[in-house]
């Protein structure tokens, strides 16, 4: 009667404006309104298995000194529930077992509360064996100031931060350790892609070689007095056969002589008969003898 009675006063006086405490209107007992803590908006995570369970092996005021029963969403009830919307199981068969080891908030010297989570995922194989693990963990520090630090408020908010970073620091670790469970809505595999892809031909590998038969057809006559592989040659871009093309030089000189001789200058140069050194090197003409009577001696032309 005493508990009704103070808050009959207590109520009177805030109606009438009365100077109390403001705990006393708005204390942790009077009713207040929380936003539940969903999940729904964020994407799901889809697993290769047939069903997922839920362990909490931290319900709240398990562990000495944690004041978490006292939110308005207690940590192990909000890992639950994002267990419940994001962890989807999309397998025809096969086990996972969420489990939540840790989801405690402690009020620390000086005011300060100190948040910690820590769950588990553990993936099974029909038969029982234990084939895929990922963990996650997070922690939160925070000092109300001059609130409560026990108050519902102050522990919903806290709760709320710890969440926001366990659904990030989760989808991070299961796209890192589970990424071979992890699935689309009908079932298929998300990396489905990467398996298939070819390994052949990538950057660094070294070309394939032809086999024996078609390296001896591509390769040149050995007087054929060119340079370079069989494959090279194949390569090699080829001309149009509509197109008249004209022969390339042969790389090496001919070893024989030409049969024709040039032919030889009417009158020999007096000066440079072989043309000069600046000059192009030609062949020397043949010199033949005059006949009789031609040549005359300077003094006899007069």
């Amino acid at each position: 009667m005493r508990n009704i009675s103070g808050w009959r006063k207590a109520a009177a006086a805030c109606a009438l404006g009365l100077p109390i405490m403001l705990t006393a209107c708005a204390g942790d007992d009077s009713p207040q309104s929380f936003p539940p803590l969903t999940y729904t908006a964020l994407s799901q995570l889809h697993l290769n298995v047939a069903h997922i369970d839920i362990v909490d092996q931290a319900p709240a005021g398990s562990t000495p000194g944690d004041i978490s029963g006292r939110a308005p969403t207690t940590p192990d009830q909000a890992l639950q529930e994002m267990a419940r919307e994001r962890l989807v199981a999309s397998g025809g068969d096969g086990n996972a077992t969420f489990t939540i080891t840790r989801a405690t908030i402690l009020h620390e010297p000086g005011g300060t509360l100190q948040g910690d989570m820590d769950v588990h995922i553990d993936v099974l194989t029909p038969n029982g064996q234990h084939s895929g693990y990922a963990q996650a963990h997070v922690s939160r520090t925070l000092n109300p100031g001059d609130q409560n630090p026990e108050s519902r408020s102050v522990l919903y908010s806290l709760t709320s931060q710890m969440m926001q970073d366990m659904n990030v620091e989760l989808e991070y670790q299961i796209k890192k350790s589970l990424s071979d469970w992890l699935v689309d809505a009908g079932g298929a595999p998300l990396n489905n892609a990467v398996q298939q892809q070819s390994l052949t031909g990538g950057p660094g590998t070294a070309p394939p070689t032809p086999p024996a038969s078609d390296a001896a057809t591509l390769a040149p006559p050995a007087d054929a007095g060119v340079s370079g592989t069989a494959v090279e040659q194949a390569n090699a871009p080829q001309p149009d056969s509509a197109t008249p093309t004209t022969a390339t030089p042969a790389a090496t000189p001919p070893t024989t002589p030409p049969t024709t001789p040039p032919a030889a200058p009417s009158q020999p140069d007096a000066i440079f008969p072989t043309g000069g050194d600046d000059a192009t090197p030609v062949a020397a003409p043949q010199v033949h003898s005059p006949k009789a009577g031609v040549l005359q001696l300077p003094h006899s032309r007069n």
